[in-house]
């Protein structure tokens, strides 16, 4: 079936674009524009209706069928962003013998059928058309592009090579076989599992970057992080006031800092409980540290103890900060960072040590990261079929092999697993 979509986003706008992919893809153009046109340039036409009428004038593009996106021939319709257009040019193709509407990233799927991309770059693509970030986007890339296949594809043929002189030692055992040929599968394989290891300890690097990073705000009841939250947030999302006790639940505001998501949790004021609704509350905020990657302690300047009762447990990454740097000093301390919000002192100061914080956190993720379950799954197989190569069976040490192998190969492949290709094709838009 020659299969067709809105590829642009549904609504009004300034062009559509409408896709066709298939062998008949010809017969549209020759249907809906009267014409035959010349491959990959771009030709002004009238649009016609099955009663000869014209309803519109466009760009319409042919790609033959080895250098399009899907492998097919393909045709795109640019026209005018109308609804009675776009409505119309969808209905036309509909009373085409052998067209159908389009499932979700069928086009890509055909692209991957027809060998044009492999999964991971088909999953890459999907991941670049979601990202919102510059660094979503650029990690992205490395698995649309070939960076993240090319590591994978190196893997299997480290492994062929492996299989390549078990082969010839069982079928040819009178040739010139290696006298050292346990110990080079040996350490090809060792390699192997250190590079997949290595690379599955991407994966909480590509979370921060599609999920973000976690900054707790910690302090006692009035040391200002309801202020604090606030400033960040540019916007009022929590109560600011002098009674003790004001911010119970746990608030989130979200924004970005160096190009990376950022939440911002504000926790309730950490002090013995009065009732049930602020015993739920710490509750929260214990979780909420937990899951930061930052803990902002927060304490005021005019209390002799500001962080009566809070467990100071620093990382590298944490910073103490004393507030009310306006009020006189009560303590002994020697913060990060003394402010005052009321007064508007060293906030920006407070936010370039904060945006530094983040960058540490991010310079050190470089490179390509691992960033589905799919895929690590599958890596987890192979590392766990490479650790069973032991003893000298060069028989049995080919079966591990070739188990390490098809788990790599599934992850660019997975020719025979249509639930997974439907999962992965089924994330895409109509149209893609």
């Amino acid at each position: 079936m020659t299969i067709y979509a809105l590829s642009t986003v549904p609504g009004k706008s300034g062009v559509a674009v409408v896709r066709v992919s298939g062998q008949q893809a010809k017969t549209a153009i020759k249907k809906i524009t009267k014409k035959i046109i010349k491959p990959r340039m771009a030709t002004v036409c009238k649009l016609y209706d099955s009663n000869n009428e014209i309803f519109d004038e466009a760009v319409v593009i042919f790609y033959e069928g080895t250098k399009s996106f899907t492998g097919e021939p393909v045709v795109e319709f640019q026209t005018h962003g109308s609804l009675s257009i776009i409505s119309k040019i969808l209905d036309e193709l509909s009373i085409i013998d052998g067209f159908r509407h389009a499932e979700p990233g069928e086009f890509t799927k055909r692209a991957y059928l027809s060998g044009k991309i492999n999964l991971v770059q088909a999953e890459g693509l999907a991941d670049l058309i979601d990202s919102e970030t510059e660094k979503q986007r650029s990690q992205a890339l490395m698995h649309y592009g070939d960076f993240v296949s090319n590591k994978y594809f190196s893997w299997s043929n480290e492994i062929k090579t492996c299989l390549a002189l078990i082969e010839a030692s069982i079928d040819f055992s009178d040739e010139d076989i290696p006298k050292n040929l346990l110990s080079d599968i040996r350490k090809i394989s060792k390699k192997i599992k250190k590079e997949i290891s290595d690379f599955l300890k991407t994966e909480e690097s590509s979370n921060i970057i599609k999920e973000g990073i976690n900054i707790a705000i910690i302090g006692r009841p009035n040391s200002g992080k309801s202020s604090l939250i606030n400033y960040l947030s540019q916007k009022k999302i929590a109560i600011v006031s002098k009674k003790p006790g004001t911010t119970r639940d746990i608030l989130r505001s979200e924004k970005f800092f160096s190009g990376i998501p950022v939440t911002l949790i504000d926790t309730a004021g950490i002090r013995r409980a009065n009732d049930e609704i602020e015993k739920e509350g710490l509750k929260l905020t214990r979780k909420a540290l937990e899951s930061a990657h930052i803990k902002v302690y927060l304490g005021a300047n005019n209390d002799k103890t500001p962080y009566r009762g809070i467990d100071l447990n620093l990382s590298k990454n944490d910073l103490v900060v004393i507030n009310k740097s306006d009020l006189k000093k009560k303590h002994n301390l020697r913060p990060n960072i003394s402010i005052s919000l009321k007064k508007e002192k060293k906030l920006k100061f407070f936010e370039n040590k904060l945006e530094e914080k983040i960058r540490n956190i991010i310079s050190t993720n470089t490179g390509a990261f691992l960033n589905k379950k799919r895929q690590k799954n599958h890596l987890i197989d192979a590392r766990n079929s490479l650790e069973k190569i032991s003893g000298k069976d060069l028989e049995i040490i080919s079966i591990h092999i070739r188990e390490a192998l098809r788990s790599l190969d599934n992850i660019t492949r997975e020719t025979d697993n249509e639930e997974v290709l439907g999962i992965i094709f089924g994330k895409f838009c109509i149209g893609k």
